[in-house]
Order: C-alpha cells, then structure tokens, then sequence
C-alpha cells in the first residue's frame, strides 16, 4: 500500500479511506481495467458492419491484443484476478457481459436465432483470446504479434467451418 499510495502522490490513510481496504483496491483496480478493455473491444465490435467477415475479426481481434500490448499488467490483472476470492465475480461478470455482445454480433452475422449456440460459439472466442493473450503475456519469449495472428488464424478457421447444423440444434425449440 505504501508504493501504491507514493506511486499516486498520496497517503496510505487516503487509500484506506477512499477504498477501505487491500481487497477493495484491488476490485477497484480490476472493474477500472476490464471497462478498459471492453470498451475497447465494444468500440471495434460496432464498428464495420459492412466489411467483410474476415476484417472485421481481424479488428476485433486487433483490439484485445492492441489492449494486451499497451497494458500487458491491466491484461495480467484481468486474466488472472479470478484467483482472488474477492475477484471472481467481477472476473465473471466482465467475460458474461463480453460473450453476451459477441453472442449478438454471432446471430447477426450468422443470421441464425438467439440461443445456446451462439452463446457457446461466442464464450469460445472469448476464452480463445483470452488464453492466447495471457500465454503472450506470461512467456517472454512469445512476441504478443504473433499471439495476436495465430489466435486471429484459429478463430477464422473454426468459424469459417463452423457447422451450422450443430447451431441450429442448439436453437431454443420455439425459434
């Protein structure tokens, strides 16, 4: 808290009395990053409706890793603070609240319904980019570049051939 409190040009008894404790620094520290990256990737995610496919991955794409280069300790943060008891839920709601957007950009692009395939098509590309970007960040000797491309080559192709039968059956029943 010391460091922290010198690092901000104030005191520990102003951090204590701003955030009440250790814990709620931290959870403060958290929600600031992930609004951070979703608005990031929000931003790219409603920009291009036009482009075809393949470029707009590519800018989607490019937003997380743009954020994991510029913030490689904010991305570490993010990644890793479902570790802490007190995280988790934060933790959790952040990538709910990312996979439910991409859920929606999934049956718009796909024109398929709303349900549990898109859902589970999205919360893939969610953990695909996030576990590529937290190896990028962990092991010094993976350029975040070249992270960034192979994550972007695996979601085209598993998108690209994406059975659309299986998406279908897991439409809800009335749809």
């Amino acid at each position: 808290m010391h460091e922290i409190a010198a690092h901000a040009g104030t005191t520990k008894p102003t951090l204590y009395a701003r955030f009440g404790s250790k814990e709620e620094l931290f959870a403060a520290a958290l929600r600031r990053e992930h609004r951070l990256f979703t608005e990031r990737l929000f931003a790219a995610y409603d920009s291009g409706a036009d482009e075809p496919f393949r470029k707009r991955l590519h800018r989607w794409n490019a937003a997380g890793f743009d954020f994991v280069r510029e913030r490689p300790d904010g991305f570490r943060l993010i990644s890793e603070g479902e570790r802490y008891p007190a995280a988790a839920e934060i933790v959790q709601h952040a990538i709910d609240e990312r996979i439910d957007r991409i859920a929606k950009l999934v049956v718009e692009i796909s024109g398929r319904p709303e349900g549990s395939g898109p859902r589970l098509v999205a919360a893939m590309i969610v953990g695909a980019h996030r576990w590529c970007a937290r190896e990028a960040v962990r092991d010094p000797d993976l350029r975040v570049d070249d992270a960034a491309a192979l994550c972007e080559s695996f979601l085209h192709g598993a998108l690209r051939n994406l059975d659309a039968d299986l998406m279908d059956a897991l439409a809800p029943a009335s749809a």
